[in-house]
């Protein structure tokens, strides 16, 4: 699976596993069965398994930080899912840009 850039359904099957790199804030959501979701210590060059979460069927994770991502079914039965990136919103980010810079005091004129 390539990093997803807005928004991806997949099907997990227990004996094979789907390995994306994905960034901080992207949401997976369990639409079917059980997924396991295993994330990699970014301070590694391999994948070494550092924090695991299981959701079930109609719950969501929020990846904290970004880097490498495994997807498992859990339990005996297929699963489904969605992927889903953050988006940036760029009105959002042009405002605060136009907050901080009203914020700053004037320079002084002499």
């Amino acid at each position: 699976m390539n990093i997803p850039t807005d928004s991806s359904t997949l099907r997990l099957d227990r004996k094979y596993c789907t390995l994306f790199y994905a960034s901080r804030g992207t949401a997976i959501i369990s639409t079917q069965g059980n997924i396991l979701i295993t994330a990699a210590d970014p301070c590694l060059a391999g994948i070494a398994l550092n924090s695991r979460t299981f959701i079930t069927e109609g719950e969501c994770h929020v990846l904290p930080q970004g880097g490498w991502i495994r997807l498992q079914a859990s339990g005996t039965e297929t699963a489904a899912g969605l992927v889903l990136a953050p988006t940036a919103n760029r009105l959002v980010t042009l405002w605060q840009r136009w907050l901080r810079r009203a914020r700053q005091p004037l320079p002084l004129r002499s």
